[in-house]
């Protein structure tokens, strides 16, 4: 997949455009809505106008483009383009600054294919066929093989593109291109809802400086209206969708800044909440889901994202959030109204826990869907230290974490709720898993717990940023907390920008892959923000300002979903991974929680 440099959004139609904010027929490149592809390419040839200047916002891009001679510009372009809830306009003024009159040549090519997400991604079709576009000039049908239609209509105003454009002395011309989006089971769009920030987040803004800033507006550009509310999306351009445990995180980061997108998340999980058994999606009574689509290839089954459960930890993460969020607000209604979500959830992860105690998830590959269930959800991520992968159903270290931490605060909700039942049972169960969670993973050797266990009770022998994420949960005596976090800062781990998710030292270890040896803000933002709770300020800080001094260094002053872990050096800003997510949510998230201080 080509990188895309440039990313807009409005609600859920979004672009990823080049470095000339162009769409070409290269990998992700293009304008989409809900996950199909409108506009597969749409580039201007403006001939001998050179390109002076370009600004690119949440919605929109700028560009100036000149042309000179005896150093003076002659003619001149200012053109911006806006992303529209269905569509875009794009509009340009054209200046004839000369003394004579000129003839210029515009030049507009565009195609569509209405492609799935997933094919730009790289995945081919295999149970399904694709039907041909139909074509009437500027106006484009396709039907879907769920009989879903999709539309792109362009209009023109003020010349037929590909004609030359003749102009007066000191003329000036407007032209206007409008695309027009439309696919027959979403009907009319909306636009995008805003944020509604608390008053302390409000006078975080007024006085935050540019990265933070950034890291607000990112948040400000993901939102998206769903059935239940307002929504934050996970990122542009492969993620723009709600899932589970990266929605659940990014509310949790967004809790003192946005309470209300935490409701909306609650809410629109628990209306997704498994309900029956299916080994292909993953689907369990009770489970919370991972990720939730409605393309092409995800509404006919051709992949199993449309509604997909394979995650091991989203079900602990949503009672976590929950508790923490009535905590955080008082809002006990929310936890009465959503007792069954979090009841159901709570439950299916007391069940999936095997005879050792721990929670684990097969390994065992179903359909096209994934090999891991944990964060590190690569197939390639689940190591031990001759770089063998390990197989058969894992205990995933944070995984175990989340859950003792998700079993004392179900027993907190029993209890805000008016019932108590089961509380002091939870309790027990929590006090018991934080225990194993030691036996079963602490290595001495490596100074800090191993990254899973097999089914043999066998370690994955090699130092990950995983049980920094122990810490989030609260689950470490104090002395292992400091131990671990410690650990965590030595030359193998710290890159100076941030906290790899793989030592250096491991087989396996990449600093440009995705999850073996890369730096991840938000893993990154656990890591703080859990330090912070045992009172590890200074490792807090380190930390804090790697990712502020990260985003600092980037194009845009924006934190990505992740980015190599090559070793700080001066004169050499990170190395983004070619194939993220810019802007992503729990990134972005990780930053306002940093800007609003404790957690909650």
């Amino acid at each position: 997949m080509a990188l895309h440099s440039h990313a807009l959004k409005s609600n859920h139609c979004f672009a990823a455009l080049n470095n000339q904010c162009e769409a070409r027929p290269e990998g992700m490149l293009g304008i989409y809505l809900h996950d199909t592809r409108h506009l597969s390419e749409y580039r201007w040839d403006f001939g001998p106008l050179a390109c002076l200047t370009q600004n690119v916002g949440a919605d929109h891009f700028f560009q100036h483009r000149g042309m000179f001679e005896d150093r003076a510009q002659r003619v001149s372009v200012a053109r911006t383009f806006t992303l529209l809830p269905d569509g875009f306009e794009d509009a340009l003024v054209v200046t004839n600054e000369d003394m004579a009159d000129r003839e210029i040549s515009l030049s507009l090519t565009f195609d569509v294919d209405f492609r799935d997400v997933f094919e730009a991604r790289g995945r081919e079709r295999q149970s399904i066929g694709y039907n041909a576009v139909q074509r009437d000039g500027p106006h484009f049908r396709y039907q879907a093989q769920d009989g879903v239609i999709c539309e792109t209509r362009l209009a023109f105003q003020g010349f037929p593109p590909g004609d030359r454009l003749a102009i007066k002395a000191g003329e000036t011309r407007h032209l206007i291109v409008r695309g027009a989006f439309s696919s027959s089971l979403h009907g009319a769009e909306d636009g995008a809802p805003s944020v509604n920030w608390t008053e302390p987040a409000r006078a975080a803004l007024a006085a935050a400086a540019p990265v933070a800033l950034q890291a607000f507006a990112d948040i400000e550009m993901l939102m998206a209206s769903s059935p239940q509310g307002p929504i934050v999306l996970t990122g542009v351009p492969n993620f723009v969708n709600v899932f589970g445990r990266d929605s659940l995180i990014t509310s949790w980061f967004l809790l003192q800044a946005a309470p209300e997108v935490a409701k909306t998340t609650l809410r629109l999980l628990a209306a997704r909440q498994g309900t029956e058994s299916n080994a292909m999606t993953r689907e369990a009574p009770g489970k919370i889901a991972h990720e939730l689509r409605d393309s092409e290839l995800a509404r006919t089954g051709d992949v199993p994202f449309g509604r997909y459960y394979g995650t091991a930890d989203a079900s602990a993460l949503y009672v976590i959030l929950m508790r923490d969020y009535v905590s955080s607000t008082g809002d006990k209604a929310l936890a009465s109204e959503l007792a069954d979500a979090w009841r159901g959830a709570i439950g299916w992860c007391r069940q999936e826990r095997g005879d050792d105690g721990l929670l684990r998830y097969s390994t065992e590959p179903l359909g096209r869907g994934l090999i891991n269930n944990s964060w590190k959800d690569s197939a390639d991520s689940m190591s031990f230290s001759d770089g063998t992968l390990a197989t058969g159903r894992l205990a995933v270290v944070e995984v175990q974490g989340y859950l003792a931490a998700a079993l004392k605060a179900a027993a907190d909700l029993e209890e805000a709720v008016g019932g108590g039942r089961e509380a002091a049972t939870l309790r027990q169960e929590a006090s018991e898993l934080r225990d194993l969670i030691d036996s079963a993973f602490w290595n001495d050797g490596m100074g800090l717990h191993a990254i899973a266990v097999d089914d043999a009770g066998r370690q994955c022998d090699v130092v990950s940023s995983n049980p920094g994420h122990l810490l989030w949960a609260g689950v470490l005596s104090e002395s292992r907390a400091r131990a671990v976090a410690e650990r965590l800062m030595e030359a193998d781990m710290w890159t100076g920008w941030g906290v790899r998710c793989l030592s250096r030292d491991a087989r396996r270890y990449k600093p440009l892959s995705y999850h073996n040896g890369s730096v991840w803000p938000h893993d990154n933002g656990m890591i703080a923000a859990g330090a912070t709770r045992y009172g590890l300020t200074n490792i807090a800080e380190k930390v804090w300002r790697g990712m502020e001094e990260s985003a600092a260094a980037l194009p845009g002053l924006r934190l990505p979903e992740l980015f190599g872990g090559y070793d700080r050096q001066i004169g050499r800003p990170p190395i983004v991974y070619a194939q993220t997510c810019a802007p992503q949510a729990w990134a972005a998230a990780a930053l306002v929680h940093r800007e609003m201080g404790s957690p909650p």
